[in-house]
């Protein structure tokens, strides 16, 4: 998409409106994560659901938020929003219900060059605002506005990142806002996907402020990223080999280590394969429930492919 028709774009979303439809969906409860006598760590499976749907719009599942009451916002890789409300029984998630569904951008734009949302977060300080990511845009970060859960009156924002590494399809795949507890708090981040051609590690950014690196393994890549209420900085992994099939990774980042200049690594929390239920997982949010744990909520992208699944996961996190 041309620069012109971006800032056309831009300009359209700051008045765009549009009515929800009801989304049809069926959800089937998954009984367990890993295999039986997997060790859980720190992490506790907190229950999932596998989730269909008719509407050939559904799939394709970036990125998650967290709102209050147990609803859930996610945006697809092709401009979609599907808003929902997770259902739990006897303390596991097993359904959605008041599912609901309708396009991101004006027009009903869903084509995967300028309607591919990679991510999604809300302002810890005030959930009325957030931030998305995209790829192959310019103007890759968004701000937004957040009214009766529509997002409205974009506006780009600046990152920091090279103009080639914005317009690439392997370009920000995540970005988080830092809580309060953390040294900055307040700030945007956004990371990039994977390493660009002759970089060794994957670049990331205090957005408007500078750039930071982390130390990629076993040739993983970042699809989402998310803060703990610490300020520690949790990533979503995955990796997709012919031989192997897919696998995913936690990976916990000490909070006093995320700085400009700064080369980061940490400790895996969860390291899960083909064994395990998991598939393209993209996206991952954070938040305390009613009763005060840290979860962990996950979903997958399932490329709008008959072979994948659209999976929510939840893992309770131990604060010990």
């Amino acid at each position: 998409m041309s620069r012109p028709v971006s800032l056309a774009l831009l300009a359209g979303l700051c008045s765009f409106t549009a009515s929800a439809e009801p989304l049809t969906v069926t959800a089937r409860p998954l009984d367990s994560f890993a295999p039986a006598g997997a060790a859980d760590g720190p992490l506790v499976f907190l229950g999932g659901i596998e989730v269909r749907s008719r509407n050939d719009r559904f799939g394709g599942l970036s990125g998650i938020e967290m709102l209050d009451g147990g609803r859930v916002l996610m945006v697809s890789d092709s401009g979609i929003v599907v808003r929902a409300r997770l259902v739990h029984e006897n303390g596991r998630l097993t359904r959605l219900a008041d599912a609901e569904i309708d396009p991101l951008f004006p027009g009903g734009e869903v084509a995967k060059e300028t309607g591919d949302v990679e991510d999604i977060a809300l302002d810890p300080g005030d959930a009325s605002r957030g931030v998305i990511v995209r790829e192959r845009q310019a103007n890759a970060l968004l701000s937004f506005k957040l009214e009766d859960g529509r997002l409205t009156n974009f506006e780009p924002q600046t990152v920091g990142a090279d103009n080639g590494i914005l317009r690439s399809n392997k370009g920000l795949e995540s970005v988080a806002y830092a809580p309060a507890a953390s040294p900055l708090a307040g700030e945007i981040v956004a990371i990039a996907e994977r390493a660009p051609a002759g970089m060794r590690d994957i670049p990331g950014w205090i957005a408007g402020k500078g750039q930071f690196s982390i130390v990629p393994h076993d040739d993983f890549d970042i699809s989402s990223a998310r803060f703990l209420p610490n300020g520690d900085l949790i990533l979503l992994e995955r990796r997709f080999q012919p031989l192997f099939g897919l696998a995913m990774r936690l990976r916990r980042i000490a909070a006093d280590a995320i700085a400009v200049g700064a080369r980061l690594d940490g400790d895996i929390l969860l390291d899960a394969g083909m064994a395990s239920q998991i598939d393209n997982m993209e996206g991952l949010a954070v938040h305390r429930d009613a009763d005060g744990r840290i979860v962990l909520t996950l979903v997958s992208d399932d490329n709008h492919n008959i072979l994948q699944r659209t999976l929510i996961l939840q893992f309770t996190l131990s604060e010990d």
